[in-house]
């Protein structure tokens, strides 16, 4: 009788398991979904340059640095960029779109989200 019970118990036991890992799995009104953030990079502000807060820039490689242009002009250079940056300007043809998220006007540096 013993092992007869524990045999009935289990099957019942995972299908329980089953209809719960669907619950968890199925979105409703309040599940919240992680947001994907590109990585933020710091660049220095090139002198007599002003930059605005959600401005659109197109990151690229520049020989050895990588910098920050508003059209033909230079406007930042990031200041000893990470390899995973240069790699993926690299693997991009060298250029990349970037977004200004902070400006900091006193150290003269701004936050760039590269993506």
């Amino acid at each position: 009788m013993g092992v007869d019970f524990i045999r009935k118990a289990a099957k019942s036991f995972h299908k329980g398991l089953d209809r719960s890992r669907i619950d968890l799995g199925t979105p409703d009104l309040f599940t919240r979904l992680p947001d994907c953030e590109p990585r933020t990079y710091a660049a220095t502000i090139r002198s007599n340059q002003k930059l605005n807060r959600g401005e659109d820039l197109c990151v690229r490689l520049d020989g050895a640095a990588v910098v920050a242009q508003r059209g033909m002009e230079i406007v930042a250079q990031f200041e000893s960029p990470p390899a995973e940056l240069i790699d993926a300007l690299k693997d991009s043809h060298g250029e990349a779109c970037g977004t200004v998220r902070e400006i900091h006007e006193i150290a003269d540096t701004a936050e760039i989200t590269v993506c």
